[in-house]
């Protein structure tokens, strides 16, 4: 390795690698892959390990869902409530104190007159409310002079509550999460594409620093802040809505036109010995104030916890004043900031949710309305995620590969690959207790799940290529492959050209899994273990075989099998649906031995796709497979990933299900997998037509009914169609998923016209 026609010490040769290594990690580290792989796995890490932590007290959540609301008398959806309850509301935040209220709801169209101008009177009595803005974006054709698109631009527009609750509001604000497929890690403060408009959160520490804006502007003139002498110097002077915002578009730029304004304002903050009680918290808000006005347009979110880590008080608790499980402590808002919105800490369908790094085991994401809290506490207590730079984070990465690199090189991998570990493992803990102390964000998967691999590969490289060589054996080409039947049916056709070489045709793949296997394996002993999976695997393969199929890989407990190919099959749909069929049953039988064994019982989920795949001896010199590969592979994957969230133990696609003879099949649902943008329609095969009971039959049918319903969007037939089902067999998932469904699409306003699919947005 490394010979470039010149004798070269082994330590320059270490040296070599070790830059390389660190050159792949830097690269990679400064690349919109790298940055994506450091946030969806790195991050993730971070946040999990190190748990919840205490938000500050002076944030709440009043919570709006249909539960929490059920004692109040008002109409099941918010977008129907009279708007005299929200001045209720605001009447008894005020009561108890809250310094401000913040409404994360839209109140852009015009209700009844009455009741808007009840609650725009409070809105403006109270002089302390903050109310949504919506910011609507959308691309724009350019065209030039004589008429010839030339481009498109990027138009974003605020919509601002109606004219009367414009008026009355402190301030106006919006707040756009980053639209992504996954996790949102991100939050604007302000917003560059919308004229650097203030978002909610920032809007919200403003308001709460009012009072002590008289100190404030005398801290800037100290600093020596220019262009500020026209600003207010009371709170008296800044008036509402157009008052904050001017104000706060003033700062940002006197911020902006002098980077340095920040660290003076500090160094003066930190020489101010006024210890009163008053002083202390001017002192922290002006602290916070140039957090805000010095730091980044778009900053990282430092989650508590997982949803309600910043305590959320249904809604009826305080317009009643009590409720079930909440205390008089819960209901003092004395000095705080109070968001008000759609927020579920029990349906994971509930509207105005994102899914983020702390979503909880059952599904439940963050609110919309929690995650504009997190962003002003974060700001209130200068807590957001400070990521490393790009210099750091080159730097880092470039030392932590030249130290793998060139050490496992250079020493014996028996001693290379544990202090390796231990390097590793230290870094580790040094960068979690950053994470944890300073909520400093550093590189941790490129360094632990790149770098390290690679240049564990080159110590170990010299004994990966000895073992490799020791297996290499003379076998027939399709002998390692395929099923002796198989073989044995290629024989008898020589003039059939048979190749390993990769082609596309048209296949159909199985993914057989046993459900909670962890589980199942940390109650066992590895031999025991082991006798299980191969009383598993043993007749699952020969049925497999039994229905022309191929067996591609065991993977742990898991089953991935191919109908097609080597042998052209025209019936790979109903032999693939037959053999998972066939599975299922054979499962069943085999209960009773389990039982004799004392082994756990065992569930399996099945998913098939059909379609269009690449197949053929694929792999390295050290290692090839005769394999399926291609998007339809993946999907088939994912279909039985979804058995568990929808209850039942095999899913087809449509393009399965299209050419299935004597195979009752219940209609499940339209989706879209995580990793695909066209949805699919997805089928259970209940059975073999000539083996399905009556009640059975009744049921599918009645299911199946009930499903296309549901696709037009006539919620209250549908809910009472699977009301039914659910009493008539309660034990049946499916229908329960579906009333949840249900429930949240009315509460989104969703109706008839909708497209009826349903995203995944995990595997």
């Amino acid at each position: 390795m490394f010979d470039l026609g010149v004798k070269m010490p082994r330590w320059i040769k270490g040296l070599i690698f070790g830059c390389v290594t660190g050159l792949v990690g830097a690269i990679l580290g400064l690349t919109p892959l790298g940055v994506d792989f450091e946030k969806h796995v790195g991050l993730n890490w971070l946040f999990h390990v190190r748990g919840p932590i205490e938000p500050p007290p002076e944030v709440a959540v009043v919570a709006i869902n249909a539960r929490d609301i059920a004692g109040l008398d008002l109409p099941k959806l918010p977008r129907d409530w009279p708007r005299s309850i929200h001045a209720e509301l605001i009447n008894r935040l005020v009561e108890r104190g809250a310094a401000v209220i913040v409404f994360d709801m839209d109140f852009q169209r015009a209700k009844d007159a009455e009741h808007d101008a009840v609650f725009a009177d409070v809105v403006a009595e109270s002089e302390r409310v903050v109310l949504f803005e919506r910011l609507n974006g959308r691309r724009q054709p350019i065209y030039d002079i004589s008429g010839v698109q030339t481009g498109t631009i990027w138009v974003e527009e605020l919509v601002p509550p109606i004219p009367e609750l414009a008026a009355a509001a402190k301030a106006l604000a919006p707040f756009p999460v980053p639209k992504v497929q996954v996790n949102v890690y991100q939050f604007w403060p302000f917003k560059p594409s919308a004229g650097g408009v203030a978002t909610m959160p920032a809007v919200a520490l403003q308001v709460l620093a009012l009072p002590a804006q008289q100190r404030w502007m005398e801290v800037l003139e100290r600093a020596g802040a220019m262009g500020i002498e026209d600003l207010p110097h009371q709170a008296t002077e800044v008036g509402r809505a157009a008052g904050v915002n001017n104000l706060m578009l003033a700062l940002r730029s006197t911020f902006a036109g002098d980077p340095g304004l920040g660290a003076r304002i500090r160094a003066l903050l930190a020489d101010d010995t006024g210890q009163t009680a008053v002083k202390l918290a001017e002192h922290r808000l002006i602290t916070a104030l140039t957090g805000l006005y010095a730091g980044a347009d778009n900053r990282y979110l430092n989650f508590y916890g997982p949803p309600g880590s910043i305590p959320n008080i249904p809604y009826n608790a305080v317009i009643k004043g009590e409720a079930p499980g909440i205390s008089p402590s819960d209901l003092d808002f004395a000095g705080k900031v109070v968001f008000v919105g759609f927020s579920d800490l029990y349906d994971p369908g509930q509207p105005d949710r994102f899914y983020t790094v702390v979503t909880n085991e059952h599904g439940v994401d963050l609110s919309g309305v929690e995650i504009a809290a997190t962003a002003f506490a974060n700001m209130l207590t200068d807590r957001s995620l400070r990521p490393a730079g790009a210099l750091a984070t080159v730097a880092i990465l470039l030392l932590i590969g030249l130290l793998l690199g060139a050490g496992i090189y250079l020493l014996k991998a028996s001693l290379a690959v544990p202090l390796a570990l231990l390097m590793s493992g230290l870094y580790i803990v040094g960068v979690q207790s950053a994470f944890n102390t300073a909520d400093l964000w550093l590189p941790l998967a490129i360094p632990v799940l790149v770098q390290l691999p690679m240049a564990l590969f080159v110590g170990l490289l010299a004994q990966y290529l000895t073992e490799a060589r020791s297996r290499r054996q003379l076998k027939t080409v399709f002998g390692q492959y395929v099923p002796p039947e198989i073989v044995d049916e290629m024989s008898r056709h020589p003039d059939e050209q048979f190749s390993v070489d990769g082609e596309s045709r048209e296949m159909s793949v199985l993914f057989c899994d046993i459900r909670s296997f962890t589980t199942i394996s940390e109650s066992l002993p590895a031999d025991e273990l082991k006798n299980l999976l191969n009383h598993f695997f043993t007749p699952m393969t020969r049925i497999i075989f039994e229905k022309r199929g191929t067996i591609d890989k065991y993977v742990g407990d898991m089953i991935m099998a191919f109908w097609g190919a080597p042998v052209q099959d025209p019936l790979h749909r109903q032999h693939a649906v037959e053999a998972a069929l066939a599975m299922l049953d054979k499962l069943e039988d085999m209960r009773p031995d389990f039982g004799e064994h004392n082994w756990p019982e065992i569930n399996v989920g099945i998913g098939i796709n059909s379609g269009m795949m690449n197949v053929g001896d694929m792999g390295s010199e050290y290692r090839r497979a005769y394999t399926v590969i291609g998007d339809a592979v993946n999907l088939g994957s994912r279909l039985e990933g979804l058995t568990k969230y929808y209850g039942v133990r095999l899913i087809v696609s449509e393009t399965t299900a299209a050419d299935l003879d004597g195979v009752v099949l219940r209609r499940l649902d339209r989706v879209k997998v995580k990793g695909k943008d066209e949805p699919v329609t997805i089928y259970e095969p209940v059975g073999l037509t000539t083996r399905v009971s009556g009640v059975r039959l009744n049921e599918v049918d009645e299911s199946n009914k009930a499903l296309e319903v549901y696709f037009t969007g006539n919620w209250g037939q549908a809910r009472s169609a699977f009301q039914s089902l659910r009493d008539a067999m309660p034990e049946r998932k499916l229908y329960a998923l579906y009333l949840e469904r249900i429930d949240a699409l009315q509460l989104q306003g969703i109706g008839a016209g909708w497209d009826g699919v349903f995203e995944h947005t995990t595997k």
